[in-house]
């Protein structure tokens, strides 16, 4: 899956703590949910590692004729 990075928004994890009640602080990744689908490019279809935000914003756009 790339290490959790998008193709289309070039996304990729961000980073933070764990913080229990004790504030005893350890890091952690935020992980994007990324897919693996099949999408046309430039007029031709590639496979593509696409985060599930991009997929629900492309299906929010108008197709163009």
């Amino acid at each position: 899956m790339a290490a959790g990075r998008c193709d289309v928004c070039e996304r990729k994890p961000m980073y933070g703590n764990n913080v229990p009640h004790s504030q005893h602080r350890t890091r952690r990744r935020f992980v994007l949910n990324v897919q693996r689908r099949r999408l046309e490019v430039n007029g031709t279809v590639q496979n593509v590692n696409i985060c599930t935000r991009c997929m629900r914003t492309m299906s929010k756009m108008p197709k163009v004729r």
